[in-house]
């Protein structure tokens, strides 16, 4: 018996199974009678509890507490509250909970940090807040949970900072993992001069040179738009770089030049990209509109045979519709196997920019017939499509359809497509009565393209009337002083040409 129970639990530790394996090993337990053991119970709940189908874990559970044939242990809970966490059951948390107390576990660290954690995963913050507060002894891991659960919330990341301050103050002391949360947490709040005492507290401490925790350090860095501190500090690393180095770096919209140069490095140094990395890199490109560059990663990619995932083909097509080249997009949108929404979305764009009106409207109907529910992006791109080749009746039948079938309330740049389109058609009048159903906060930007279209079409009457609108709204920005100039001068009121010229160089200066 004693080496059946051994050779089981060695079973079940060894590696990770499938459901079907484990459902094998759980017959198995059941028939020999191991089951009855509450280190093979731990271990099936445990095996099962980090399977995609985690509730088979609370459903032994509850078939063999409420026959009383096992007695669960501190290390029965921790499973069955990862299970539920998988689960995101609240319910199921908060009865685990109620068990836990009637059996007397409540004050077990072990399980109360699980607890917390639970909460904490499930937003249940309060709930979170007084396990700690009721634990009569507390350890590091009881600390890192209630901080990641601070740091989860963005609302609540400085109770973090003011939750790790007391730690230091109480001489609890920290780890690693307490550092990289709270280094989290200082790149989403900005507060620089804390994250210099941090970086200066690690160094004292002697955590600094641990890979984990210069990565944060750096990405808080970035954060901070620290560039010197962080190239300073990404030189210091030397030889210990890794690919969440680079990636860090690699992913600053604002340097697409600098990204660019760091990926080069990074092939020299032999740090192999992933697909953060990759995406990066070609959002780069594509913000240069350097093809070249662009085709050379893409063939990295194939000769590398990396990780093609519909991330980073989505990025590829991105990158090929900015750069210029739409066949190329095309040709690699339609050898992917996986194409999201998003996917689907960047390919209809490219075709909507470049003009290939009939082309884009086509590939929206395939997606749809490929199940693949269109979000407000996509419809921001057919409407673009309908409005480049005055399809009114087609752009409406669009706007209508994201209402009644899709459930998307229009947004600015759906009513913005929809008047341009309208007025793109001379058919200002309707676009006029079109604005007024639009909500009052998104009328601004429809007004000012409907004047436009006044003053093109020479509507004047009808341009006024959509003036007094905007400076009824209170819109005083450049744009739109600019396009009521105009306006007045086409009618010849020049004392309102006037006017608004002295409030233009009001803004200027």
């Amino acid at each position: 018996m004693c080496t059946r129970l051994h050779i089981t639990l060695k079973s079940l530790k060894s590696s990770a199974h499938n459901i079907k394996q484990l459902d094998q090993i759980l017959t198995q337990t059941i028939t020999t009678g191991l089951l009855h053991t509450t280190p093979i119970w731990n271990c099936i709940l445990r095996a099962y509890s980090k399977t995609p189908k985690p509730i088979k874990a609370i459903l032994i559970y509850n078939h063999y507490s409420q026959s009383n044939s096992m007695i669960p242990d501190n290390f029965t809970f921790p499973s069955l509250l990862k299970a539920c966490t998988s689960l995101n059951s609240f319910p199921k948390g908060k009865e685990l909970h109620a068990h836990i107390i009637k059996v007397g576990l409540d004050c077990d660290v072990y399980v109360q940090n699980s607890l917390i954690h639970f909460y904490g995963s499930t937003g249940c913050i309060d709930d979170a807040r007084f396990v700690f507060d009721k634990m009569s002894q507390r350890d590091i891991t009881s600390w890192n949970s209630l901080l990641g659960t601070y740091n989860s919330n963005s609302v609540l990341r400085i109770e973090a900072l003011v939750l790790f301050k007391e730690m230091i103050c109480d001489g609890v002391g920290v780890d690693a993992i307490t550092l990289v949360i709270i280094l989290s947490a200082l790149a989403e709040v900005r507060w620089v001069e804390y994250g210099s005492a941090v970086h200066g507290y690690m160094i004292k401490v002697g955590l600094f040179s641990k890979l984990n925790l210069e990565n944060s350090l750096l990405g808080m860095y970035v954060k901070f738009g620290k560039m010197n501190a962080a190239m300073r500090l990404f030189d210091e690393m030397s030889s210990r770089r890794d690919v969440v180095s680079y990636t860090i770096l690699i992913n600053r919209p604002k340097r697409p030049s600098e990204a660019l140069e760091l990926f080069k490095k990074m092939e020299n140094e032999t740090v192999k990209p992933d697909e953060t990395t990759l995406v990066s890199v070609l959002v780069a490109c594509a913000s240069l509109s350097n093809l070249q560059y662009g085709r050379l990663v893409h063939r990295l990619i194939l000769r590398n045979d990396m990780r093609h995932d519909v991330f980073v083909g989505t990025a590829l097509i991105d990158m090929y519709c900015k750069c210029g080249s739409l066949d190329e997009a095309m040709v690699t949108f339609y050898k992917m196997v996986d194409r999201d929404v998003f996917t689907w979305t960047t390919a209809i764009e490219g075709l909507a920019n470049y003009g290939c009106v009939d082309e884009a409207l086509k590939l929206f109907n395939q997606m749809e017939n490929h199940g693949i529910n269109p979000n407000e992006v996509t419809f921001v791109s057919v409407l673009t499509a309908c409005r480049q080749s005055g399809l009114v009746d087609e752009g409406c039948f669009l706007l209508n359809k994201m209402v009644k079938i899709y459930n998307i309330q229009p947004k600015v740049e759906h009513f913005g497509c929809l008047v341009d389109l309208l007025s793109r058609a001379g058919m200002v009048h309707q676009a006029k009565e079109f604005i007024k159903t639009m909500p009052p906060g998104e009328r601004l930007v429809a007004y000012k393209t409907l004047l436009g279209a006044c003053i093109s079409y020479s509507k004047i009457n009808l341009g006024l009337e959509v003036a007094d609108e905007l400076i009824r709204l209170g819109s005083e920005n450049l744009a739109v002083c600019i396009l009521l100039s105009n306006l007045y001068a086409l009618a010849g009121k020049w004392s309102k040409v006037e006017e608004t010229r002295r409030q233009m160089k009001k803004l200027v200066w």
